[in-house]
């Protein structure tokens, strides 16, 4: 009964209650299904506030998706706030024990992981998707996502990737793949079961603009080559058509292994990301998305339909 009122009530993770009660985690997660099981605990899924299944088919229909979500909200920020519950409910759905997953980084996937909680899920093998991204905000780095989202599921690990984003030269980049290491992190990372992206736009409050992470020189000739947007920063075209620009610069999981992923969720908000999501979709990659109506209006009214 301790256990249960410790992590469904408290909010504690089974690693903390673990520690503080002495006792191993994996007694933690036994003693959590035994609650289930005896009825002593009864859990209801339930979906967020509202949810616009109209519009979600009338997405997953003109892109060919396995599934999409649509929240309401009648304001920005709420409309951004029950996004990430949403994704945050759905992600949660389909984590099993040992599940590989695959991790971009993002202010988005960063309220998604945090609206998560602790689950009873063990032996996550969380991998990262691409290299660091240097000086950007706390709280949203792919490192520290991942680590949070292994203390939120027992028994996790994370192979983290030790390296930037953007080399200067191609001449690095292959130097820096013969590092046995980096390799490894980024063979794993394309033997994912599950990705959690982010659609990154090129607008001036991109993260990766804004914080400087692609030159002035590099932006105007991803621009110049017709991309609108980013996954796990592989860029496109608002078609879907890849743009190698960077290719040869980026340490970052390539394309085709993106396109092999079984399950690849997308989550982002916001009618300024219109065109950026309508590329991503156009891709082939992303089998979710998860979205606001707002946003999700404006795509299906700009998108062609097939």
């Amino acid at each position: 009964m301790e256990v249960a009122r410790r992590f469904y009530i408290a909010g504690e993770s089974q690693v903390t209650i673990a520690r503080t009660l002495g006792i191993d985690a994996s007694t933690v997660s036994r003693y959590l299904k035994r609650a289930r099981d005896d009825g002593i605990v009864h859990v209801e899924i339930r979906r967020p506030r509202r949810l616009r299944d109209d519009l979600a088919g009338e997405l997953a229909s003109r892109f060919g998706l396995k599934r999409a979500l649509v929240a309401a909200g009648e304001s920005e920020s709420e409309a951004y706030t029950n996004v990430a519950l949403a994704a945050a409910e759905y992600i949660k759905g389909q984590l099993v024990n040992g599940l590989r997953l695959g991790l971009s980084w993002g202010r988005m996937l960063s309220a998604v992981i945090r609206a998560m909680g602790s689950t009873t899920i063990t032996g996550l093998e969380i991998s990262l998707l691409h290299g660091g991204v240097g000086s950007v905000s706390d709280g949203i780095q792919g490192h520290e996502l991942a680590r949070h989202l292994a203390s939120l599921n027992v028994g996790s690990r994370v192979q983290y990737l030790h390296a930037p984003l953007l080399v200067d030269s191609p001449d690095i980049r292959e130097a820096m793949l013969r590092d046995g290491t980096i390799k490894a992190t980024l063979d794993a990372a394309g033997n994912v079961e599950l990705a959690l992206v982010g659609i990154g736009a090129l607008d001036d409050s991109a993260p990766l603009v804004r914080y400087g992470h692609i030159s002035a020189g590099d932006r105007a000739a991803l621009l110049g080559a017709g991309a609108v947007g980013d996954i796990a920063t592989r860029f496109f075209t608002i078609d879907g058509r890849p743009v190698h620009v960077l290719d040869d610069r980026l340490l970052a999981v390539d394309w085709d292994s993106l396109r092999r992923v079984p399950s690849l969720v997308a989550i982002a908000s916001g009618p300024y990301k219109r065109d950026a999501i309508i590329g991503a979709l156009s891709t082939g990659c992303v089998d979710v998305i998860v979205t606001d109506e707002s946003t999700a209006s404006a795509i299906l009214r700009a998108a062609p339909a097939s």
